[in-house]
């Protein structure tokens, strides 16, 4: 669940089931391409921020947030990974950056953000 919540983007991929219905430890097998899903960095009024858009809005309540997301987990667990990740997790820079022109320039029509893993 702490990894799911401290997540960027959602998991996607097509399954196949028959290998999934083996008695023991879970494993799973995809077809084709795995995708990760990233949801649009602006947020809907009202909606409370998931997955990127944690690292963009309100990130002063960055706990609290995600604590709405997970309300069983420890706070002072996922205060401590917060802290880890804020550290040492390049990607947070990015959507840091993102963040700032965001809120010098306003939100752009064009705003696309493109991961890309060699």
């Amino acid at each position: 669940m702490y990894n799911l919540v401290l997540a960027f983007t959602s998991f996607s991929a097509k399954v196949d089931e028959s290998i999934t219905k083996n008695i023991g430890s879970y494993s799973f097998h995809i077809q084709g391409e795995l995708y990760h899903k990233i949801k649009s960095l602006c947020l809907a009024e009202g909606q409370h921020p998931q997955f990127a858009q944690l690292h963009i809005h309100d990130t002063e309540n960055k706990c609290q947030n995600r604590h709405v997301v997970m309300p069983s987990l420890d706070p002072t667990m996922l205060d401590q990974l917060l802290t880890m990740m804020y550290n040492i997790n390049p990607y947070v820079e990015i959507f840091k950056m993102a963040r700032d022109m965001m809120a010098i320039e306003g939100v752009p029509t064009d705003l696309k953000l493109c991961l890309s893993a060699f």
